[in-house]
């Protein structure tokens, strides 16, 4: 793995115990040459403006269309693709073929392509979805909910959308690579015939224990918290994680650490928070080089990971990444507090330069871009199936209000780990975060209207300034969290992990099975550790088929078959289903398989 090690101008060793003010904002985001903080003390809770910029492409959701569906049911809430115009989009479309017959399967009904034109403004993204994706004119029964988007955020932008995501489950998939398509459509294809199972999957923290002020406050205020409130709820039976692991070394930060408990195993959430890598001091010296390492996972001295480092390793296979970091999902056209911070400047009282902050954005000929990142775990076979994070500046607002005193709010993100392990689809999951969002913008409307009432009667003004500038803060940093990969993935049961990746699928409904369900006795085997050599076992004389055979399935299909309708009872029907055989029969070859197991046992014991 390449590393990058560096040492920065830290107040102290990383070790140290730093005080930290937790009234001041903090900003996720390190400079990417020497690893120290964009703003190494915070922003004070005085600074926060009164008013949102009304173009900041950042749109607070509404309510859903259907209410009463299950809202994890895609024949009922229907699963749809937003592809960019032209040429570029036929190509998005042709790469992703397998993954739309799947769908289409699943819901039994077409699936609904919509094509939009590159680089929409916010105001042309709402009158596009008011005009072509759900007009009014009739019930929006077959109106998709779940809405994947094709393409970077110069060809579908990212005002499109915060859009859809207002009442929708929208995700992206967007990458450098043509290949890379194909290969998360595979995996995805792969990881879902394989969902048997009943096993309970693992809930994952881990803090990059830097030393600096947004960490410290983060785990203190967001991951600490967070974890007490979810453990609580796993003794209750309320959030259904076989373990609840928090880890990250408090003296020395190391990628390893990471990268070694994320290696394999069962899918299981990951849920990380760290510095997202933003320029260096000097500037990013190309376009290029800025769309290849910006959001990097920072882990201050020690290094950083980037997409070139988790392209081709075993990391979080089948699972889902949370990532809590500036610049972790991407990088917008412009920047949600460009003028704040301006404003900020112009009045003294922000605590650094704008330049250095905003030094991120894209030039004024440049693209806006989704990350290198999660690109490359997203296209890894051996990674993640959804990952969500930022695009824009994060900060600490997201999960520590100050509105009214300050305020720590751990259980939003909280709440969408519990979605995620209880199997709820990945859109699904965001949507525990975004919709507080709604709730923001309603109580910043009730007060401005309360301020255009008073004003309008003559009296003057009672808006408290310093609240409204919080909630805005609130919104815009919650507004930024995306969504990555296909919306209507879910994490899978445990026990379902395929042993190695597949070759390209063509056609889901029609292309023969690729893989054995694993033996539970079994780990996963990785790049680093092959499988394990499968055990003899003495299957009674009824089961053995001659060398010659050609149809019906093999001895060593139908044994894997056996051992998982005796050890998962819930999923006979699928793994008859795989080998071609009808249930009864399943049933009758694993009961005489069982009391033939039985024998061998019992003479072994004598």
């Amino acid at each position: 793995m390449n590393r990058l090690l560096t040492r920065g101008r830290l107040a102290g060793p990383v070790h140290e115990a730093v005080m930290h003010d937790t009234n001041d904002l903090n900003l996720l985001m390190v400079h990417a040459d020497d690893h120290t903080p964009m703003l190494a003390d915070g922003l004070p809770d005085a600074a926060a403006p009164t008013r949102p910029d009304t173009d900041d492409g950042a749109v607070e959701p509404g309510h859903f269309w259907d209410e009463g569906g299950d809202p994890n049911d895609l024949e009922l809430q229907r699963w749809g693709v937003i592809a960019p115009q032209g040429p570029e989009g036929d190509r998005l479309l042709a790469l992703i073929q397998p993954l739309i017959r799947h769908r289409r399967s699943q819901q039994g009904d077409d699936v609904k392509i919509y094509r939009v034109p590159a680089q929409m403004s916010l105001d042309a993204a709402m009158r596009w979805k008011k005009r072509e994706f759900d007009s009014g004119a009739d019930l929006n029964i077959e109106v998709p909910r779940f809405q994947l988007i094709l393409g970077d955020l110069d060809q579908v932008s990212l005002e499109q959308q915060h859009v859809q995501a207002s009442d929708g489950y929208v995700g992206r998939l967007a990458f450098a690579r043509e290949d890379d398509y194909a290969a998360y459509v595979d995996k995805v294809l792969r990881w879902e015939k394989m969902s048997e199972g009943t096993g309970k999957p693992d809930s994952l923290f881990f803090t990059v224990h830097d030393g600096t002020a947004a960490t410290a406050v983060g785990h203190r205020a967001l991951v600490g918290p967070g974890v007490e409130v979810v453990r609580k709820r796993q003794a209750s039976g309320q959030y259904p994680a076989r373990e609840v692991v928090e880890f990250g070394d408090r003296t020395t930060p190391s990628p390893d650490e990471l990268l070694a408990r994320v290696a394999g195993g069962d899918p299981g959430v990951l849920f990380t928070l760290s510095h997202g890598e933003g320029a260096p001091r000097g500037g990013w010296r190309s376009h290029e080089e800025q769309r290849r390492r910006q959001g990097a996972m920072s882990f201050g001295r020690e290094g950083k990971l980037t997409g070139d480092d988790l392209r081709a390793r075993a990391f979080l296979p089948g699972g889902v990444w949370f990532m809590l970091a500036c610049y972790g999902a991407g990088t917008p056209n412009s920047s949600a507090y460009r003028h704040w911070l301006a404003a900020l400047a112009e009045a003294g009282q922000f605590r650094g330069r704008p330049e250095a902050v905003l030094a991120g954005l894209p030039g004024p000929n440049d693209r806006p871009f989704i990350a290198a990142l999660p690109q490359a775990v997203l296209a890894n076979p051996e990674g993640p199936l959804a990952f969500m994070g930022h695009i824009d500046l994060a900060w600490t607002y997201g999960f520590q209000e100050l509105d009214s005193g300050t305020t720590n709010r751990p259980a939003r993100y909280m709440a969408i780990t519990r979605a995620l392990l209880k199997r709820d689809r990945s859109g699904v999951a965001l949507r525990e975060l975004l919709r507080y969002c709604d709730q923001t913008n309603h109580e910043l409307t009730n007060l401005h209207d309360q301020d255009a009432r008073a004003r309008a009667a003559g009296q003057p003004s009672q808006l408290d300034a310093a609240r409204m500038g919080h909630l805005w803060m609130l919104r815009q940093d919650l507004a930024a969290y995306v969504l990555l990969g296909d919306p209507a993935v879910r994490l899978p049961h445990a026990g379902a992990a395929a042993t190695t990746a597949p070759s390209r699928v063509e056609d889901i409904r029609t292309a023969p099975p690729t893989h054995a369900p694993p033996r539970p006795e079994d780990t996963r085997p990785t790049a680093a550790t092959p499988a394990p050599p499968r055990p003899e076992v003495n299957a009674p004389a009824s089961l053995d088929a001659p060398a010659s055979r050609t149809s019906g399935p093999s001895t060593t299909a139908l044994e894997e078959a056996v051992l998982q309708a005796l050890l998962a009872g819930t999923a006979i029907q699928l793994a008859a289903d795989r080998v071609g055989l009808p249930r009864p029969e399943l049933e009758r070859v694993a009961a005489e398989y069982r009391e033939k197991g039985r024998v061998a046992l019992e003479r072994r014991g004598t």
